[in-house]
């Protein structure tokens, strides 16, 4: 039984590349991105103050997540007014 499910997958996949549907690249060609460690590495991967807002509000998604510290509430002020300041000077 579990014999079938293999093969029907590995015929699935071979279907899938034949049709262009499926990409197969060697190994070790392709790179994950890190995964972000800490308070720090978050609000800094935060391209736009969409995004920081929603890292922000995240309590809004998740109310069983920890409250900010003070000093991280500080830190997302700082970070938002920074990005407000780039915008501005971008007109």
């Amino acid at each position: 039984m579990v014999q079938d499910r293999i093969e029907k997958i590995k015929a699935w996949v071979d279907q899938a590349i034949e049709e262009g549907r499926a990409v197969v690249h060697p190994v070790g060609t392709h790179e994950l991105p890190e995964t972000l460690q800490g308070f720090e590495h978050r609000l800094n991967a935060c391209r736009c103050i969409g995004e920081l807002e929603g890292f922000a509000n995240r309590r809004k998604f998740d109310p069983t997540l920890p409250r900010w510290t003070t000093e991280q509430r500080a830190a997302i002020i700082t970070r938002k007014t920074e990005m407000q300041n780039v915008k501005r000077k971008r007109k």
